[in-house]
């Protein structure tokens, strides 16, 4: 037993300083185990320091024979890897002790929970303990609790393992020194060898290489080989469970070790290394054989052998005799014997196995051959009903799972649970009744009398009666019963549509089994008999593709055109044109054909086409280009016939799917265009806000009693009896799907089910299968719901060949578990898919742990030859095929093709995919690069610097990817505003890098991004300088590159707007740049220019418009999540309503204010003199204005002077913060410091040109400054230059009534010329 157990203690420990047996002198107390305490000590006689082990007084004579028979045997081992004996005895007045040479070190057991060991350290630790033991087995002495507790690694280093506690060793042939057949545990849960575990009488040495080689196997995987959560558990798990292969726990270790570990683990002794000499032979054998210990390539197997390591549904009856906390012994041993045998004699006609476990527990597994999932567990828990009538102080507890079938014990999922209910009943009250699980419960019916007890446990307390049941044969088809309601509506909506074109989208939610398809079945079987049938597009999703770019909607187009994946590039896109470009005008036809190609993973050539060239460089306007496309086609559409787009399944689609069809439904609002989408209830957890403007929701709820009673008399008969009808119909629950399954089951048995544990009814449906029909199905469900005909054949090898996989694929049509798709993703292979995605749950489920990564290669290799577009699929498949460098290849494949698609969270989770598959070297540096790019346009910008800064220096310099990256990371840098140096010389770099003739559109957005930055530093100059660089480098691309075009414009608008005294001039070149943008659908770049005009606008006077513009770019960008450009609208929004007069628009800041700065940050900002936050500063100053027109002084002060700190380098908004905070001073009567704050913004204004949108204000704010401060001179001066401002301003206005606006709203405007006419009369103004 392990030494750490609980276990009898003595009183206290003993006082440092006494004296055992008058030589050894204690220290110190080192540990406690079950038998007493160890010591450091100090031998008096050597003056050498020892372990000294104590045993309590009070312990049994079992325990205290075990002590001395430790010390005899220790005395007569000398190793340099066992512990040193140095005496022992028992002393007249005191305890027995046994003195051992002190260790400095660790044990293995915390060594292992801190690091693992390397191979080479392993390897050396495994040898010294073969050969320490090798003297222990040489003199018949076996050690019978090895355990990395129990290895102690002198001075922490594993080649100097010495082995400990020889507290349980015997010899191995019985002698005088013999345990008396008490059948005592002995060993440790977890490392007993089969042996111990059943308690046998004899423990040979091979006992001890068993539990090397459970240490050996932790040691190479970091997992003991037979974890489990309870001690009785564990024990069954040793004797009747294998570990799981090293390969496929820990992939590429040399296969010699594979062999080893086989060896050393062999349940049958016989089989096993016999001795500690054997083993030092086999790693003799292995070291002088290098290649079998160099890690091994990966291997594919060439085919799967599913029936050879099945799974099968399993029912696992533990029944505990006794708590193992309450001491050692085991209760008697023939009553075990004699209840094991009743058992089984019991049983033996339903195929179970029971055996007696060395703690007196018995364990039992059913898996019966015939019958259903139902009959299986009612058998079960009769057995456990009756072993808890005749014992009642026993624990019984019943579980059903999963569990591989060998010569053995099925062992799997449902010992473990059993394990766990053991353990957490050993906590409570002994239970009156049989403990099961939830999927026990389930699916028991109404014939057993059970309760809830809580933590997701039942009680099982009694069998109740039943009534007999007749067993009438399947053969009738199932009808479309009790949906006429829903059918009903989606008539109506249909019809609705037709008679009032207006777009509509319906939503039918239910759980797996319920019937969704059945309903869009039947839905679709009416609309093709109406007069004039809707034009269907029907998208299906599949777990394995989840989260696939437009995967619903690019398979609903190519399958409306016919397209396959067989056929070459040239065909696909002449399907695609012909059938597109059918309704659309002719001049429309080819840039339409072009994107819905992007959607269909069809690629059209960008030579002559400047916006699908534009696009590829732009991931955010290619989504853009894709939705205007699908519009058009649509309505083009829409004008001959309704359009119905069927989604089933959505919550296995993906976030672009769901964004494009609500695009769909906005712009085709007056359209005859109906969406139906069916989907689980997560649907809405998924997609938050789904359509939500547009949506009627329709809950499929359970089949009523009436309809599922007319759904068993239609297919069974009017000769089922009622009693039989009635009884499915309740077991069923309304769900369709079960009750389709209890249908077919009559024959067979009860069919009786819950809802949860449906997938276990159709594991044991599936069991009970010809064995070829379920290999196929087994080999099917890897690939996913959707799978191929040679695909399977490709799984199963020889079993797949002949005839016989035709025959297999007709009867499981037949018998409705898979349906033939008429239209195959590849064109030479047939497609199939499982009727319902339970079904291939639940056969995937029976698909061993140890075959799935083998079975994920297959088809991973299979789907790549076949030519898979997506790449992501192909990623899945090889990331559970454990072959991450495959997976890391197309994971990184699938970011490139998310990013391309603009799908900016899907691209993050495949890019941090494949790092955690190994991606390395140069492709690593690109993934991490998009990576950067995406985090800024997520809002990220701490994590875009994280991860983009160090990407660059792996991507060529001037490359688009290169060009792209560094732009943000300059404007996120900024933004973060902690990296000054490292913007400057990112800016630096840029200027003088001469971008890749393919990269001059990125390099251009670049500089642009640039350019924005250096305007908030107010580096005129500079700014004008990166305008000549922008035209320079696009001299060539600007007059036909609209998106180049729009990024000079945007950064020509910044500087008239911010620099010059030209805000006409502004707005006219942003509303240039926003056709620009528009001309290329990039909608993200329009919604800036829509900001930035709104902006602009305020600046004029335009109040009501300006609002108006930011308040939709805001909402716009919300609905769209456009992250940064939401920011963007935000922030511009918040500072056009803090400036604005009204009240009401203050309030409405003062509510965006908490987004924009989280007021938890700010501290970590208002530091050192190169700090600044672009974000927080804007934050404040507009915090400031908002407390100074509520009047709230001290506070708006304190807001404005953090403004300041922070603007401080960014003299543009530096001024904004000055002038706010000189307004604050002065309305506190403050005017000597109001004038101060006011001059120090005047400086920056100057040191800027002094001419920007700002000038009035700041120029305004010294004039009243002075003025209050008793200095007209300087006042009158700073006033004249205020309206110069104005009147240069003005005259960049030529419509009168704009200019008008401009002078009389504009606040600082209107109070400038004010002031003048005060001071100098109306001629003045």
């Amino acid at each position: 037993m392990d030494k750490n157990e609980p276990a009898k203690r003595s009183p206290g420990a003993h006082p440092r300083g006494r004296v055992i047996a008058g030589r050894f002198k204690l220290e110190e107390l080192a540990g406690r185990g079950g038998m007493g305490s160890v010591y450091r000590a100090m031998d008096t006689s050597t003056g050498m320091p020892v372990a000294l082990k104590l045993l309590d007084r009070a312990t049994s004579p079992e325990a205290f024979y075990r002590f001395n028979r430790e010390a005899a045997l220790l005395a007569g081992l000398r190793h340099p890897a066992i512990v040193s004996y140095v005496a022992h005895g028992i002393p007249e007045v005191g305890e027995p002790y046994l003195a051992m040479e002190w260790l400095d070190g660790e044990d293995l057991a915390r060594h292992l929970a801190r690091q693992p060991l390397s191979l080479q350290e392993t390897l050396g630790m495994l040898r010294r303990v073969a050969e320490a033991l090798t003297a222990a087995h040489r003199q018949g002495i076996v050690h019978r609790d090895l355990k990395p507790s129990n290895l102690f690694l002198r001075g922490g280093r594993p080649e100097e393992v010495v082995v400990l506690d020889f507290g349980l060793a015997r010899h191995a042939v019985p002698t005088l020194m013999g345990v008396t057949g008490s059948h005592t545990v002995v060993g440790t849960p977890g490392y007993m060898a089969p042996e111990q575990a059943s308690s046998q009488q004899e423990i040979p040495p091979a006992a001890d290489i068993f539990s090397l080689g459970c240490v050996l196997y932790e040691c190479l995987t970091g997992k003991p080989p037979f974890a489990a959560p309870h001690f009785t558990a564990a024990l069954a798990k040793i004797l009747f469970a294998e570990p799981v292969a090293l390969e496929k726990v820990r992939p590429g270790l040399p296969m010699g070790l594979q062999v080893l570990v086989d060896r050393m683990l062999a349940k049958d002794s016989q089989r096993r290394l016999p001795d500690a000499d054997s083993l030092l032979v086999v790693l003799a054998a292995l070291e002088s054989v290098p290649e079998l210990l160099l890690p091994r390539a990966e291997l594919v197997q060439p085919s799967l052998a599913l029936m050879e390591a099945e799974q099968k549904l399993v029912s696992v009856l533990l029944v505990s005799l006794q708590s193992m906390a309450q001491g050692e012994e085991t209760a008697d041993w023939d009553q075990g014997l004699t209840l094991r045998d009743a058992l089984r004699t019991e049983l033996s006609a339903y195929g179970a196995q029971v055996e007696l476990l060395a703690d007196g527990s018995l364990v039992a597994t059913l898996v019966p051959e015939r019958g259903t999932a139902t009959d299986q567990v009612a058998l079960a828990a009769r057995c456990a009903l009756t072993f808890k009538e005749r014992w009642p102080e026993a624990t019984v507890v019943l579980t059903t799972g999963l569990g591989v079938v060998n010569e053995r014990l099925p062992m799997g999922e449902a010992v473990d649970k059993a394990g766990q209910l053991l353990r957490h009943l050993e906590l409570l009250p002994s239970s009156s009744g049989v403990v099961m699980d939830k999927v026990t419960a389930g699916l028991l019916g109404p014939g057993f009398q059970l309760s809830r007890s809580g933590s997701g446990t039942f009680l099982l307390r009694s069998e109740q009666l039943s009534a007999d049941e007749s067993r009438p044969l399947l053969g009738r088809p199932t009808p479309c019963v009790g949906r006429e309601q829903e059918l009903a509506l989606l008539d109506f909506s249909f019809t609705s549509c037709v008679e009032e074109p207006a777009a509509r989208a319906l939503l039918v939610t239910a759980p797996a089994g319920v019937g969704k398809s059945r309903l869009r079945h039947e839905f679709l079987r009416r609309m093709e008999r109406k007069e004039q049938p809707p034009l269907v597009l029907l998208g299906r999703g599949d777990p394995m593709s989840t989260g696939a770019s437009y995967g619903l909607l690019g398979q609903s187009l190519r399958r409306l055109c016919g397209v396959t994946d067989g056929e070459n590039l040239e065909a696909r896109r002449t399907r695609l044109y012909e059938r597109v470009a059918l309704r659309l005008p002719a001049a429309q036809a080819q840039d339409v054909v072009e994107f819905l190609g992007e959607l269909c993973a069809i690629p059209f050539p960008e030579e002559g086409s400047p916006r699908l060239r534009a696009a590829r460089n732009d991931p955010r306007l290619m989504s853009a280009q894709v939705g205007r496309a699908l519009v058009a086609f649509l309505k083009a559409e829409c004008a001959h016939r309704l359009v119905l787009l069927v989604l089933e399944d959505l919550h296995w689609s993906d976030a672009l799917t769901v964004k494009l069809v609500d695009e769909v439904l906005r712009e085709l609002a007056e359209q005859p265009v109906m969406v139906l989408a069916l989907a689980r209830p997560e649907v809405k957890t998924l997609f938050p806000g789904l359509w939500s403007r547009r949506l009627q929701e329709v809950p499929l709820h359970g089949l009523s009693r009436k309809a599922g009673a007319r759904l068993v008399r239609e297919v069974l008969g009017p000769q089922v009896p009622e009693a039989v009808v009635q009884k499915a119909v309740e077991q069923a629950d309304g769900n369709a799907l079960f009750l389709e399954e209890l249908i077919r089951m009559v024959d067979e048995g009860r069919a009786e089910e819950a809802p949860e544990t449906i997938l276990a009814v159709l594991q044991s449906r599936l069991t009970r299968m010809e064995a070829g029909e379920r290999r196929v199905l087994l080999a099917a469900s890897i690939f996913g719901r959707t799978f191929w005909r040679g695909g399977v054949r490709e799984l199963l090898g020889e079993h797949g060949e002949g005839d016989a996989l035709s025959e297999h694929l007709r009867q499981l049509v037949e018998q409705e578990v898979i349906e033939p798709l008429p239209d195959s993703h590849f064109s030479t292979e047939a497609e199939y898919r499982f009727r319902h995605a339970l079904v291939r749950d639940a056969a995937y489920g029976l698909v061993p742990d140890s075959h799935r990564s083998t079975g994920h290669r297959l088809v991973g290799a299979w789907l790549e030859r076949m030519g898979e577009s997506d790449a992501r699929v192909l990623a899945t498949h090889y990331e559970l095929g454990q072959q991450l460098e495959r997976a890391a290849h197309y994971y990184a494949r699938a970011t490139e093709q998310l990013f391309e698609r603009s799908d900016l969270q899907a691209t993050m989770w495949c890019a941090e995919k494949a790092q955690a598959c190994g991606l390395s070297g140069e492709p690593s540096f690109r993934i991490r690069a998009l990576q950067g790019v995406v985090a800024f346009w997520l809002y990220q910008t701490s994590k875009a610097l994280e991860i983009g800064g160090p990407a660059l220096t792996g991507l060529e310099a001037g490359s688009p990817l290169w060009c792209r990256l560094v732009g943000w990371l300059i404007i996120a840098g900024a933004h973060e505003g902690r990296q000054h140096d490292e913007v400057s010389r990112l800016s630096e770099l840029l200027l003088r890098t001469h971008p890749a003739p393919e990269a001059t559109a990125a390099y251009i957005e670049a500089a642009a991004l640039l350019g924005m930055v250096v305007h908030w530093f107010g580096a005129r100059q500079k700014s004008e300088a990166i305008l000549e660089r922008i035209l320079e480098v696009g001299a060539e691309s600007m007059n036909h590159d609209a998106l180049s075009r729009g990024w000079m414009r945007l950064l020509k608008s910044y500087f008239l707007y911010f620099f010059e005294a030209q805000p006409w001039q502004a707005l006219r070149v942003a509303e240039q740049a926003r056709q620009d943008f528009n001309e290329i659908g990039s909608k993200r770049d329009v919604l800036t220019m829509q900001v930035v005009s709104g902006m602009i606008l305020a600046s004029l006077g335009e109040l009501p418009g300006a609002m108006e513009r930011l308040r939709d770019a805001l909402n716009t960008a919300q609905r769209t999540e456009s992250h940064l450009a939401a920011a963007y609208a935000q922030n511009v929004l918040c500072g056009v309503l803090a400036g604005s007069p009204e009240p009401v628009h203050h309030q409405e800041a003062h509510s965006l204010l908490p987004e924009l700065m989280p007021h938890t940050q700010v501290l970590e900002w208002v530091s050192g003199e190169n700090c600044y936050s672009y974000s927080q500063g804007l934050g404040y100053a507009m915090l400031a204005q908002l407390m100074l027109s509520k009047g709230e002084l001290l506070e708006a002060e304190a807001h404005g002077r953090t403004a300041c700190q922070l603007l401080k380098p960014l003299l543009t908004y530096s001024i904004l913060a000055h002038t706010v905070l000189s307004s604050i001073l002065l309305a506190q009567g403050r005017a000597a410091e109001a004038r101060q704050a006011a001059m120090s913004g005047v400086r920056a204004l100057e040191q800027m040109g002094g001419a920007g949108v700002y000038s009035v204000a700041m120029h305004l704010a010294l004039a009243e400054a002075c003025f209050a401060d008793g200095d007209a001179r300087a006042g009158e001066a700073a006033l004249r230059r205020a309206v110069e401002c104005v009147r240069a301003r003005a005259r960049d206005i030529p419509e009168a009534e704009a200019r008008e606006r401009f002078l009389r709203q504009v606040p600082e405007n209107a109070r400038t010329l004010e002031l003048a006419r005060q001071r100098w009369g109306e001629a003045a103004v």
